[in-house]
């Protein structure tokens, strides 16, 4: 008797994991980014499977019960079980797997939206997207059920795997009120002049720095965005910061609007996180991060860092 398996699950969930073991068992792979066109463009497709007698795996999104119904309603018709596998990764897990695929398809980064509509082979890639795809995905989503009308339904969780090849480690710092805090009218340096460094910065940095530890910087720098001060004042500063530390620390930031959701690099979104992992070919979990913001916190532990709070990592 013919076999049909639904799997669904957000984008860059690993669902084409589970899909390779259907895959290799002869399944007809049903897959709209594969295909082309869209979704109920496959119903047609899975009727021609099942008239030929073939087992068929349907692998795309599939986030709510509508969209569902057209091909679990077709399996009655032709009296044939479908199973449903539904992926549940976190949006902020599927979020590190989207990154690691640019990098691994593209060698780089796409950190905005408009960055992948500047690349020629990515903006035509269905599988790069910008942020806001997963966000509206966990909106719509409607976990499936067997009221809808599947013979079983499996939930798979998500278990990420580190790159083994990676071994260095790195001491990652948020800037603001971390290593630095601002001596003008704005919580953060706008100028050069107001950059000021923090007491016991310089011999923590020196210390761990003898340990082996390459020091990084990540900043959320959204003045940029809201027109407070430049994208070239913002580098001068961190520069200027560097230069009075003494180390010529590595920094990313982020200088986008903080809402809505535009892209990838404003903490706790990981991509500046994923982006210095794959450049300094980190473990990241012999990476420790110190910043003040429940952002930080949450940017270290989606990214796998040790997470240390300035007041406790620099002894204030």
């Amino acid at each position: 008797m013919n076999k049909v398996v639904m799997i669904l699950g957000p984008p860059a969930s690993g669902k084409s994991t589970k899909s390779n073991e259907y895959i290799k068992q002869d399944f007809v792979y049903l897959n709209r980014d594969k295909l082309g066109g869209k979704i109920l463009d496959l119903v047609s497709k899975l009727e021609a499977a099942l008239k030929a007698g073939s087992n068929v795996l349907l692998d795309n999104l599939f986030p709510t019960k509508a969209i569902r119904k057209p091909f679990i309603d077709l399996c009655k018709q032709y009296n044939v079980e479908i199973e449903c596998i539904h992926i549940d990764t976190s949006i902020e897990d599927c979020q590190i797997n989207a990154l690691n695929r640019m990098y691994e398809r593209y060698k780089t980064i796409f950190h905005h939206s408009d960055d992948i509509k500047k690349h020629t082979k990515a903006k035509k890639d269905p599988n790069i997207f910008p942020p806001v795809v997963l966000f509206k995905y966990r909106k719509e989503f409607e976990s499936p059920s067997m009221t809808e009308g599947f013979s079983r339904i499996e939930t798979r969780s998500f278990e990420r795997t580190q790159n083994k090849k990676y071994t260095n480690k790195a001491l990652i710092l948020d800037y603001d009120d971390t290593l630095r805090k601002s001596n003008g009218k704005n919580p953060f340096p706008i100028h050069v002049d107001e950059v000021e460094i923090l007491p016991n910065r310089k011999n923590k940095l020196r210390e761990y720095k003898s340990l082996g530890y390459i020091l990084l910087g990540v900043s959320n720098q959204s003045g940029v965005a809201k027109g407070i001060f430049s994208l070239e004042d913002a580098k001068k500063c961190f520069e200027r910061t560097n230069q009075l530390l003494g180390f010529d620390i590595d920094y990313c930031f982020c200088p986008h609007q903080a809402a809505p959701p535009v892209c990838y690099c404003r903490k706790p979104q990981t991509s500046n996180g994923v982006h210095l992992i794959h450049k300094y070919k980190l473990n990241p979990a012999d990476c420790i991060f110190v910043g003040d913001a429940t952002s930080d916190k949450s940017f270290a532990n989606r990214l796998g860092f040790q997470y240390k709070h300035p007041k406790e990592f620099f002894n204030e």
